[in-house]
């Protein structure tokens, strides 16, 4: 699965650059974006919710292959 890589591969602060951070994906970056942009009272559930804003992020990352 693409996952985008790293969508923040360190964390800024100075004289930490050389300590391995790895960071969250860009897929689950953009999951976490989607979910803001979604209402809760709108799912049954938390699982039902996760999988819409994961399938809002894959979509994302797809059309983001489409324009590399």
């Amino acid at each position: 699965m693409n996952t985008g890589g790293s969508a923040f591969p360190r964390n800024g602060h100075p004289g930490m650059n050389d300590l391995p951070y790895d960071g969250m994906t860009l897929r689950d970056w953009f999951a976490g974006m989607a979910i803001t942009a979604r209402d809760v009272a709108f799912y049954p559930s938390y699982e039902g919710m996760a999988e819409a804003v994961y399938g809002i992020a894959d979509a994302m990352m797809a059309e983001r292959d489409k324009e590399a």
